[in-house]
């Protein structure tokens, strides 16, 4: 899947003494008198603001450290993280340094559990302290572990350092951060006016881009001596993987034959939901080839299409030849293609399959954006092998469409102004609560503002949360109730649809757990309950058996619905009903089989609410709430054109007035709304009798 990947975790601090003790487990060694220490104390405390909590606190906080420059090429930072299985948080540590001098920077960092035993899990993020989305790191799993060389123009960088949501790495683990630096021996490279690396310039000495620059002129001196030539541009040109830098300069040149969209800046504009037939026998290739998957890509055809709403694109390539590699590129809300600018345009590539077809998600695209998809045969076809052969074959690229939308959590506060990631349980997450239900409240908007179409047909449900340390999830379950006002709903009778799935094995980057669904669901005012269960009864541990389970929905959903009774807001509603003495009082999930514990009075959910213990951060976003974090995808539904033909003949008749008269006096088939059967609908059905228009 295609995906933007955001990565925000919220850290409290704890004042706890730092105690870094000289211990050596195979080259992983504390630094036990660091240039810097961290000034807050390491794992959470309520109440006890993050001073170093960087992006993930209202305002941002970042510890200033070191200088790097020719005469202080290195410091050390030293510091305690961990996560606190208490709270369900971990720390995380933020710390910005001064570069004077370009140069490039690397961070090695060593980290033991108080215990002294070598840590294997711990990340470390590099980025622009102005610009929280530019965050990226890794997950290691050795010590010491080294990021790796980032080429620093003189300016202000943090580094991050944390662990994951693991007890393995408790609060107090202690680590060392070296930061250390290395100046190119070339004073030509990155000067402005060297022009482009990928361009040869030989009267010019070194080109524009200091980090490639460094490198080329590190294999070919020459580059930096005499002039920056076409070899020089050549070396620039090629794949990191294959020694050069991946710098992209576009040319296209077709062949006689070649496909009307060969080239990127003649690509072809497609329609949503249509197949459209290609053929890349005669291609050439002109998109960039830096090794994103895995290969070069080759004789690319190229093909635009524009999002008329928000949501996630698929394209679907069928190829019963080759090998295909999809690539996707943002063009903004223009659809000509400027070749020069398509390595800055680019959002991701993939190939899982092999011969015969590929599938991309890109997800999160903008309503009346262009997006530019590069189609290709992976490797090398003019040896074919394991790649197959350029040759004829197919696209479809269909939009599901944002039916419901809160947006990425975002921090709550404390009373006391401390920013946290507040989950909300929902499962049976202990003994005296096997059946503590989160129920949130959304709406669904006519697709069209006025018919035909009236409903949505959901694919896709996204409650943002996380698994709680202790637990054990096995199943994800979902019930949708409809609502009325924030009147709490009536457990049987007001549910719309529900189900089940095996509980995600990883959630997405900011805590999605994907519920697939095909579900056809009218405009209007719902609740959705989303919990977690484990062994038997979706409602309990299990029967004698303790085993609890949790599903902990994200609180600070910034354009979430927010409850409010009149007498102040809350967050949701959560069930009330506890465990009860057996079958007498349990009721069925409406469309399945498992027995839960039920109530049939409104009595059955109350107000999830902690009286004012958290709020909006002061300095958030604008309008953010305390709702839990949800998106529905789908598609626009269109109404039925024939709603008296119950049995979907064709024709209103004697078989549908069958079905209205063995409902008659309960809730479906309710033709006119008013949600019982009786005279008014048999009153529609025959006004509707004969063939359906």
């Amino acid at each position: 899947m295609i995906r933007g990947i955001q990565t925000a975790s919220i850290g409290a601090s704890a004042l706890v003494s730092l105690a870094l003790a000289s211990a050596s487990y195979a080259q992983c060694t504390i630094d036990p008198a660091p240039n810097y220490v961290q000034n807050d104390g390491g794992c959470p405390v309520t109440g006890v603001a993050d001073t170093n909590g960087g992006c993930n606190v209202v305002p941002n906080a970042f510890q200033a450290t070191g200088t790097i420059s020719s005469a202080t090429p290195s410091f050390t930072i030293g510091g305690t993280v961990g996560y606190d299985s208490v709270s369900g948080s971990r720390d995380l540590d933020w710390f910005t340094f001064t570069v004077t001098e370009r140069c490039f920077v690397d961070f090695t960092v060593s980290m033991v559990h108080p215990d002294l035993t070598p840590s294997t899990a711990f990340q470390v993020f590099f980025g622009n302290p102005a610009d929280c989305a530019s965050f990226a790191g890794f997950q290691y799993a050795a010590c010491p572990a080294t990021f790796g060389e980032q080429a620093c123009e003189p300016g202000t960088y943090a580094v991050v350092v944390t662990v994951p949501f693991a007890a393995t790495e408790p609060c107090g683990t202690s680590y060392t951060i070296n930061v250390t630096s290395r100046f190119s021996v070339y004073p030509e490279c990155g000067a402005p006016g060297t022009g482009n690396c990928g361009i040869a310039t030989p009267s010019v000495l070194g080109c524009d881009d200091f980090a490639c620059c460094d490198k080329i002129c590190t294999t070919d001196p020459l580059c930096c001596a005499i002039g920056w030539d076409t070899n020089c541009a050549t070396l620039a040109q090629a794949p990191a993987a294959a020694g050069g830098c991946g710098i992209f300069v576009y040319s296209c040149n077709p062949v006689a034959g070649a496909p009307s969209n060969d080239c990127a800046t003649a690509g072809q504009l497609v329609n949503l939901d249509t197949i459209t037939a290609f053929d890349n026998t005669l291609a050439s290739t002109d998109g960039p080839n830096t090794g994103q998957c895995g290969a070069d890509t080759a004789k690319d055809v190229w093909f635009i299409v524009q999002a008329p709403a928000d949501g996630n694109m698929t394209l679907t390539a069928t190829s019963p030849t080759q090998d295909v590699v999809l690539s996707a590129y943002n063009l903004g809300t223009s659809a000509s293609v400027d070749g020069a600018q398509l390595a800055n345009n680019f959002i991701g590539c993939i190939d899982n399959l092999g011969i015969g077809g590929e599938t991309g998600v890109l997800g999160g695209v903008q309503a009346g954006n262009y997006y530019l998809w590069r189609v290709g045969i992976w490797g090398n076809p003019t040896t074919p092998g394991i790649e197959g052969a350029a040759g004829a074959g197919n696209i479809t690229i269909a939009l599901e469409r944002v039916v419901y939308d809160t947006g990425v959590h975002v921090a709550v506060c404390t009373s006391a102004g401390v920013a946290t990631n507040l989950g909300l349980s929902s499962g049976a997450i202990n003994a005296t609560s096997p059946q503590r239900w989160l129920a949130v409240p959304f709406t669904v908007v006519d697709p069209d503002g006025a018919g035909p179409q009236t409903s949505w047909r959901l694919s896709l449900m996204q409650p943002e949360g996380f698994v709680p340390a202790g637990v054990v999830n096995e199943k994800l379950n979902w019930i949708i109730w409809s609502r009325n006002g924030f009147t709490p709903p009536n457990y049987l009778n007001d549910q719309v649809a529900s189900g089940q799935l095996t509980f995600p094995a990883a959630l997405g980057a900011n805590g999605e757990a994907d519920i697939p669904m095909d579900l056809v669901l009218e405009a209007g005012d719902y609740y959705l309950s989303v919990f977690a269960s484990a062994v038997g009864n979706p409602c309990r541990p299990s029967d004698a058996q303790p085993t609890f389970s949790n599903f902990a929905w994200f609180v600070g959903a910034p354009n979430g619905i927010v409850p409010t009774n009149g007498g102040g807001v809350y967050y949701a509603l959560r069930s009330a009903v506890q465990q009860g003495s057996g079958p007498a009082d349990e009721v069925v999930i409406a469309g399945g089989t498992s027995p839960c514990e039920g109530n049939t009075a409104a009595a059955g959910f109350v107000n999830y609410t902690f009286a004012g213990a958290y709020t909006e951060c002061a300095g958030g976003i604008p309008g953010s709430s305390l709702s839990p974090a949800l998106h529905i995808l789908g598609a626009p539904e269109a109404a039925n054109a024939c709603p008296t033909d119950l049995n979907g003949d064709g024709t209103t008749g004697s078989a549908d007035l069958s079905i209205l008269l063995n409902g008659w006096g309960g809730s479906s088939p309710d033709l006119n709304g008013d949600g019982l059967v009786g005279s008014a609908d048999l009153s529609v059905l025959l006004n509707g009798w004969g063939a359906c228009p």
